[in-house]
């Protein structure tokens, strides 16, 4: 047991030693009589990196809608999403639009047509809210009473009516009367209005024009709603939304070559219209990183259509939402070939056929809260091949007291990079030196970068064993260093490649990361004159 404290705090003090365990650790300041050499070690930096944390950068999760979920084999899944298009029945099906102006009732039965689309025919309707107003100009010269009737419109079994009595030559407006919770019932797409109107002596009579061309009694409709439509929704196209997706695999400027094993586009249509909807896809295309289009087909369309799911009235599922999913992956489409071309962006537009088999026998419905809503996402579980693929990083950086040491003192210069890496993913890598306003100054690697993070094996799943430990040297003549030491920051660039040269799909874990030091080790000729 005392070993092991022994241990404990031996290992800390071994790493606080640095990166150049057998480099001379005397001070700078040290007085030296006979002039020698000697070596300074000095850590500048280490950084460990998640691979969650990584795509987060790599891949942009700053897109609105994008967003990584690590699964529970601690894959990861991006998704790229579009807005949801939710379109409310109303915005389609108008029905019962009265107008503004008074609806003349020009005899004592007068049928008004319903404001329906063609082919859809209303059997009920249960009134939400709104109010009526009985407008009676009496032209007569006899006072009259009578009653007026909405006969296909009752409330608990009672048909609706209204009395009313107008002395001669008066005009009479009714308070605005009620009519939520009114059931209305018809065969006809039509609404029926009539009156009965009496004279003192029970003569029943037709009230007189007003004026030329006005009838002596009118309606006046207000706040009319519906909360359930129930009928046959007839054959009618309609439509449904027009999104784009932007998908940003590199937010960067540099260039690689991504290869997805399985992309998917997932449509989820979530549907309470109680009636058949069957979607159309007017436009799926991706547009590359090269700016052509690429046409996604798929054989689960028929006809670049497909029905989606609904509420039954038959069934009783009235206020109930179904939901379909069209999942388009490379077993029934062509979307692998296009995400060889790097997508940037989904462009889709999508539209409804009511009863597109157009059977009149299928009875539907609609209530005020019925929405079909479609979102279309793309899903990209990370798993496949990189080659030469871009992403930066800047950190920063301090050389202390190497900022303002004479040179003329320095005699070598050597910077030592130490990478751990536990994804399957090497690294050739370049590190730009900034000044303060991000200015680089020169580079570590002189000419191309250098692959200095190698890969470790890969199982038959992809999935990397172990980590691979590698050490990389790079040595600096004393006028570039003289620039690097003033930088205060560091702009590391990275340009990945999966493991056997990008040629073998592998799978980026979530618990997967990488470490990578840099130190540097000074040379330097102390005492003497």
């Amino acid at each position: 047991m005392a070993f092991k404290n022994w241990l404990r705090l031996l290992i800390p003090a071994l790493l606080a030693i640095g990166l150049y365990s057998a480099c001379n650790k005397a001070g700078l300041n040290d007085v030296e009589i006979a002039e020698r050499s000697a070596e300074y070690a000095f850590p500048l930096f280490s950084t460990t990196i998640g691979l969650q944390e990584l795509m987060l950068t790599v891949l942009n999760d700053t897109l609105s809608g994008d967003t990584i979920v690590v699964n529970p084999d601690n894959t990861m899944t991006l998704y790229y999403s579009g807005d949801v298009a939710e379109k409310p029945a109303t915005d389609i099906f108008e029905f019962f639009k009265f107008p503004d102006a008074p609806i003349p009732v020009a005899d004592t039965f007068f049928r008004f047509p319903f404001n329906v689309p063609d082919s859809v025919y209303i059997h009920r309707a249960d009134v939400l809210a709104g109010t009526l107003n009985v407008i009676i100009n009496n032209k007569l010269s006899q006072p009259i009473t009578g009653t007026f009737y909405i006969p296909q419109m009752s409330k608990n079994g009672q048909v609706f009516s209204h009395p009313f009595s107008v002395a001669a030559g008066q005009l009479s407006i009714s308070p605005p009367l009620d009519l939520s919770g009114h059931l209305l019932l018809s065969d006809s797409n039509t609404l029926d209005f009539r009156y009965e109107a009496y004279t003192p002596d029970g003569v029943r009579v037709v009230l007189p024009e007003s004026s030329p061309g006005i009838p002596g009694m009118g309606l006046l409709l207000n706040g009319f709603t519906l909360s359930y439509v129930e009928g046959y929704w007839g054959y009618s196209e309609y439509p449904l939304t027009l999104d784009t997706i932007d998908i940003d695999i590199n937010q960067t400027d540099l260039k690689g070559d991504v290869r997805v094993k399985d992309p998917k586009v997932i449509m989820t249509v979530s549907n309470s219209w109680g009636f058949p909807t069957r979607g159309v896809v007017k436009y799926l295309s991706f547009i590359g990183q090269d700016g052509l289009e690429y046409k996604l087909e798929s054989s689960v369309f028929f006809g670049d259509s497909i029905d989606f799911n609904y509420p039954s009235l038959a069934a009783g599922e009235v206020g109930q939402t179904k939901y379909t999913d069209i999942v388009l992956d490379g077993s029934n489409s062509n979307i692998a070939d296009i995400f060889n071309a790097q997508p940037v962006q989904l462009v889709y537009e999508v539209a409804g056929i009511s009863n597109a088999t157009k059977d009149p026998t299928i009875e539907g419905f609609l209530t005020d809260k019925s929405t079909i809503a479609l979102r279309m996402r793309v899903e990209l579980v990370l798993e496949g091949s990189v080659q030469d693929f871009g992403a930066e990083q800047t950190l920063n950086l301090n050389f202390g007291d190497y900022t303002d040491l004479d040179t003329a003192k320095i005699e070598e210069v050597e910077f030592k990079l130490v990478t751990e890496n536990g994804t399957p993913i090497a690294t050739a890598l370049q590190l730009y030196f900034l000044d303060e306003t991000g200015n680089a100054l020169d580079s570590l690697f002189v000419g191309a970068p250098q692959f200095i993070m190698e890969a470790p094996p890969i199982d038959a799943n992809g999935i990397a064993i172990g980590s691979k430990r590698t050490e990389t040297f790079v040595q600096m003549d004393i006028a570039r260093f003289d620039r690097v030491r003033q930088s205060k920051s560091i702009l590391m660039r990275n340009f990945f490649t999966t493991a056997e040269g990008g040629l073998v799909p592998v799978k980026l874990l979530a618990t997967q990361s990488t470490t990578v030091k840099m130190g540097l080790k000074v040379k330097m000729r102390l005492g003497g004159e």
